[in-house]
């Protein structure tokens, strides 16, 4: 038929094609794990930042809790004072004291609970540069799988080509593949 010359070029081709197409695919996959590794970056970086604004906001309400907390006592004491009630002893100093102790629990409360947010948010920071390393390590594995997939294409091919072409030359080939079409002496070979 004259397309025996061609058996050969084209397992070549294929091969090729098949070993570049599992090469592009592993470096496609590691280029996704980049970006996605870069992305939990930029979402670490703004869970850092707002850990650091919920630490900050609770810093500052709980230092107006406090001057509050110095209003009241100081309104307290005027009021004590304009009535002659003495704030050393007995109810009077039993109010002051509970009243500051309400007011510095409260300030104590705003400042743990913006400590608390403060390190739930650095958990989600550290919990997304996890998964962002897993992912670059995915990304460098389907990389590393996709190398020895183009190898395994190559070597396959190159064993094919080269049965072919020794039982192309060797007597009795015609033979053997007399009345077949290509693709059904290229699928014999391949297997």
């Amino acid at each position: 038929m004259g397309l025996e010359g061609l058996y050969i070029p084209l397992i070549i081709a294929g091969t090729a094609v098949s070993a570049y197409s599992a090469y592009e695919s592993g470096q496609q996959a590691k280029r996704d794990a980049k970006a996605q590794q870069e992305l939990a970056e930029r979402n670490a970086l703004l869970k850092e930042r707002q850990a650091k604004a919920e630490l900050e906001r609770g810093q500052e309400e709980s230092r107006r809790i406090r001057e509050f907390g110095e209003e009241v006592a100081g309104t307290q004491q005027v009021a004590f004072a304009k009535g002659g009630v003495l704030t050393t002893t007995g109810t009077p100093a039993i109010v002051k004291e509970r009243t500051e102790a309400d007011i510095l629990a409260d300030a104590e409360q705003v400042l743990q609970d913006a400590l608390l947010a403060e390190s739930f948010r650095l958990s989600e920071a550290e919990n997304l540069r996890f998964g962002g390393r897993i992912a670059k390590a995915r990304g460098a594995a389907a990389a590393r799988g996709a190398k020895f997939a183009a190898a395994g294409s190559i070597l396959s091919g190159i064993g094919t080509a080269a049965y072919l072409g020794s039982t192309l030359k060797s007597p009795g080939t015609k033979d053997l593949f007399a009345g077949s079409t290509p693709q059904a002496k290229a699928t014999y070979l391949r297997y």
